[in-house]
């Protein structure tokens, strides 16, 4: 019987909500909707799935770029204090590829208004070696 290697691939499309190069690659923070429909039957946002990414790949801009789509695997799990004193966790992703989901460039600020943002306060890392 031949073993085939565990892992965990992911493909995340969310907002972008911070990029940092270092000399090693580039880290991003993805942020994803987590949605549910209310007593009235319609979707409203209840929470944010925070995605921390990094790369080699140091290419690309992200001017203007509300959103991107993450090809890479899970490598674990990161957990912090959030401002108000809860416990936040975000998922650790290796990734292959970060680009702009849907074109990614906004040309027209009437439609970015009409686009929601995750709100997402800063935090500060357990460990102190993680890259946000």
């Amino acid at each position: 019987m031949e073993m085939v290697p565990n892992k965990a691939e992911v493909v995340v499309t969310g907002w972008l909500q911070n990029v940092a190069d270092f000399e090693w690659g580039r880290a991003v923070k993805v942020a994803v909707d987590v949605n549910r429909k209310n007593a009235a039957g319609e979707w409203e946002k209840v929470d944010s799935t925070l995605y921390d990414c990094t790369t080699d790949d140091k290419t690309g801009a992200f001017d203007d770029v509300r959103q991107v789509t993450v090809v890479g695997r899970i490598t674990g799990t990161n957990v912090f204090q959030k401002r108000d004193g809860t416990t936040g966790f975000s998922v650790k992703v290796r990734a292959e590829s970060i680009t702009p989901a849907h074109g990614g460039k906004v040309q027209e600020a009437a439609i970015m208004e009409q686009w929601p943002t995750a709100t997402i306060g800063q935090a500060t890392p357990v460990d102190s070696q993680a890259p946000f």
